[in-house]
């Protein structure tokens, strides 16, 4: 579904964003459903920073979020990112489609990967 221009797909997370974690309170009572998640074609490359890498798969959790607050929710992730309003690229990260393997299913959903290398939602 898109609003306002902004496609609403659930987000995979795969470090300070994930349950149990420091910043995962930015996502807390802002979803509706979580599961395990991984996202093919991508490592980690540096302490939370991930990078698209032939036969790299990178483990995380996928947050479907609750579509009341969803522009709010992107919105406040995307400035824990460094990510300006109204951008999706910040100097360190930017939010890219991707597509992330999920109860035995693949569907596409933003990450925040490297910013200017990654090529969205591309094949592995």
């Amino acid at each position: 579904m898109t609003v306002d221009g902004v496609r609403r797909l659930p987000l995979f997370v795969f470090g300070t964003l994930r349950r149990g974690e420091r910043n995962h309170h930015y996502l807390l009572g802002r979803f509706t459903a979580v599961c395990g998640a991984t996202l093919p074609g991508y490592a980690v490359v540096a302490p939370l920073m991930i990078d698209r890498r032939e036969g790299g798969t990178v483990s995380g959790e996928l947050f479907e979020l609750d579509g009341s607050r969803f522009d709010e929710t992107l919105a406040d992730v995307d400035s824990l990112e460094g990510i300006s309003p109204g951008d999706t690229r910040g100097p360190d990260y930017e939010r890219a489609v991707v597509r992330v393997e999920a109860g035995g299913r693949v569907v596409e959903a933003y990450a925040y990967v490297a910013a200017g290398r990654s090529l969205a939602a591309e094949d592995p």
